[in-house]
């Protein structure tokens, strides 16, 4: 025997169809939110890795340079503010150097490796106020965004932001430089050196 279905019974079934339909796709996007999460986090660990690096390696450079070193000069030719590195005066590789002009040259590639190396990177060195064998290093590059900052209530946006600040010891924004801050829309990452 035949039997007949009704129409009711098709329109339950389709709204059971669109009901998982509904649910499965929720399911696609959370994950997909997952990933992105995932991916721009991924990528500020590995900008802040890449700063711990460039600070490494300017404390190198400035290692390597032992007339500036042993002379620890005012200012200090490895000193630098934000900005595009002022042309070197002689290539260091093809001739010999003094300690001042090692400094550009070393100052220069060391600027450019990081705007190469990090989004809008760039980078300020500064000697510290309390220890003049001391030196900031503080670099910087475009925030990465994937936090869901713009959905953030007022308490999440400002754990953002304090986990993003740049502190100094006792807890106030900033390196404890004045003048040396971290720009708006930017991340910074600060290192003290000893070279």
């Amino acid at each position: 025997m035949h039997r007949c279905v009704s129409s009711r019974q098709h329109g339950i079934a389709m709204i059971e169809a669109l009901v998982a339909l509904l649910v499965l796709s929720l399911g696609v996007l959370g994950l997909a939110r997952l990933q992105v999460s995932a991916l721009t986090e991924s990528r500020n660990s590995n900008a802040r890795a890449v700063a711990v690096q460039m600070a490494n390696d300017l404390a190198e450079r400035m290692q390597s340079n032992a007339i500036v070193r042993q002379t620890n000069p005012t200012p200090n030719p490895y000193e630098t503010l934000w900005g595009a590195p002022a042309a070197a005066g002689a290539d260091c590789l093809a001739t010999a150097c003094n300690g001042t002009q090692l400094a550009a040259f070393d100052l220069r590639a060391w600027k450019l490796n990081v705007a190469t190396l990090l989004p809008s990177g760039d980078a300020q060195v500064f000697r510290s106020n309390t220890d003049t064998n001391q030196f900031g290093v503080l670099v910087r590059w475009t925030e990465l965004e994937g936090k869901n900052k713009a959905l953030a209530t007022d308490a999440e946006d400002a754990l953002f932001t304090r986990a993003d600040a740049v502190t100094d010891a006792a807890g106030a924004v900033g390196t404890g430089m004045a003048g040396f801050t971290c720009p708006v829309n930017f991340t910074c990452h600060l290192v003290y050196i000893r070279p």
